[in-house]
């Protein structure tokens, strides 16, 4: 990444960003395009699997009556304008809690940049390496974002998907419309009005209507932008500002985060978590270690008197339902999330089901399922300086105990899920939308993002049915 251009005197972070953003280099590493394109992967995955759920389908049936356009509703042979689109698949991508993680931001970057880079892309006729270039700016304002603000933002109750993920789409957009640096500034200052959304909506549809929003917000700051609305010149770094008053850190908390654009781009630098499992981040360490404790042998359902999982403090926040009235609660549901992991011996997409949920084993497993917050991992802490880790410790009816502690969890960048992994966990996903003879097609299609010279093309293979060759 190269160092943004020169000026006689130093501009402020709005300006700062939006000269990158506009500026930078469009030639990236083989790594950093092919970790785009798995991005893309995971991510069509999630919206096909989550674009029949209530959410997004409801979201849909209220925007519809707005027009169609000329973007893909994932999934569906319908088409929207590109924001409406964005705000439709963006919601099914984080309907499930199934895609992927930035966690120097804590936030869901993919749900958000994937889906308003494709209904902007197909709208505007880019080709696939102009939405790969786009996806990676995109990653890396969010990425110095979320060093600038977290962990205090993220542990106020914002969520960050929204928070976060306005401005970073709205990066991504500018940079696929190809705006100037002072056009691209005006779309990162009007994406911080549009940025919101509370912790407080876990559990319920506005959660993934969070990601749906932010990507819409995205597509809309920077068109705005394009057509020649302007913004406050310092809306990151000034009084009142979006990093005053969304986390009240000092200002060089800012300048720090954005410090040189050498080196390598944040989706090398940090990567991205590709979950292994449907369900809250904040869970996967715990299941894992639950996981290998039942596959070492000797922890079996009705041999377990108690489960004690120790962990983060922000993850214990973020799983507030101790008994889950709906699918929606219960991936925010350690004790649903464990029982039912223990009960199978894996946790998938079929333990959110009606009958999965109401099974009698596994609500009698509930209160025997208790978390406590780590003091050694407060809620505040980036993640940076203290990285995560979970213990869960099992208590035999016999009296004996096991415990096992997992500081990666499957699928996070330094444990990833890798081409098989992900390409299994595409065919699970796609079979809710497409049939199986266009599962293959559809994953070669994804993984090749950048070599698209339309993405009509990829749009095609998103859409069940659609009415365009």
């Amino acid at each position: 990444m190269a160092s943004r251009p020169a000026a006689d005197s130093a501009p402020g972070a709005t300006l700062r960003l939006g000269a990158w953003v506009a500026e930078a280099p469009r030639a990236w590493s083989g790594e950093a395009a092919r970790r785009a394109g798995s991005a893309f992967v995971d991510t069509a995955a999630c919206m096909l699997a989550g674009a029949g759920d209530d959410a997004p389908r409801a979201a849909h049936a209220g925007v519809a009556r707005w027009g169609a356009g000329g973007a893909t509703v994932a999934g569906t042979p319908h088409r929207l304008a590109a924001p409406w689109a964005a705000l439709v698949n963006g919601t099914a991508a984080h309907a499930l809690d199934y895609d992927d993680v930035l966690e120097i931001s804590n936030a869901h970057v993919s749900a958000v940049l994937v889906p308003a880079l494709l209904a902007l892309g197909e709208e505007r006729e880019a080709d696939g390496a102009a939405c790969v270039d786009a996806f990676i700016v995109g990653v890396e304002v969010m990425a110095r974002l979320g060093e600038a603000l977290n962990m205090t933002h993220y542990f106020k109750g914002w969520h960050t998907t929204s928070t976060l993920g306005a401005p970073a789409a709205a990066a991504a957009c500018a940079r696929l419309l190809r705006l100037d640096a002072g056009k691209a500034s005006h779309a990162l200052s009007l994406a911080t009005s549009l940025a919101s959304g509370a912790k407080r909506q876990f559990g319920t549809m506005a959660k993934p209507l969070h990601a749906g929003l932010a990507a819409k917000n995205g597509i809309v700051a920077a068109v705005l932008a394009e057509s020649g609305v302007s913004a406050a010149q310092d809306a990151y770094e000034g009084e009142r500002g979006f990093v005053d008053l969304f986390a009240g850190v000092p200002r060089g908390r800012l300048e720090a985060a954005l410090g040189s654009f050498d080196g390598p781009p944040a989706i090398e630098r940090h990567g991205l978590w590709q979950k292994f499992y449907p369900c809250c981040a904040s869970a996967h360490r715990p299941l894992d270690a639950l996981l290998a404790l039942r596959a070492d042998g000797g922890v079996e359902p009705q041999a377990v008197a108690e489960i004690d999982a120790l962990l983060p403090e922000i993850a214990v926040q973020n799983l507030p339902y101790a008994a889950p009235a709906d699918a929606m609660q219960a991936r925010f549901s350690l004790p649903y999330l464990l029982a039912s992991a223990l009960t199978d011996g894996r946790l998938a997409l079929d333990a959110f089901g009606g009958a999965a949920l109401a099974r009698p084993d596994v609500r009698a497993m509930l209160p025997r399922v208790g978390m406590r917050p780590d003091p050694a991992q407060p809620g505040d802490a980036n993640v940076d300086a203290v990285p995560q880790r979970a213990t869960v410790t099992v208590r035999l009816t016999g009296g004996a105990e096991r415990a096992r502690t997992v500081h990666e969890p499957r699928g996070h960048p330094r444990l990833p899920l890798g081409r098989d992994a992900l390409h299994a966990k595409f065919v699970d996903c796609a079979a809710r939308a497409l049939p199986a003879a266009k599962h293959d097609e559809a994953f070669e299609a994804l993984d090749g993002i950048a070599g698209a010279s339309d993405l009509s093309a990829i749009a095609n293979h998103l859409g069940a049915g659609h009415d365009r060759a």
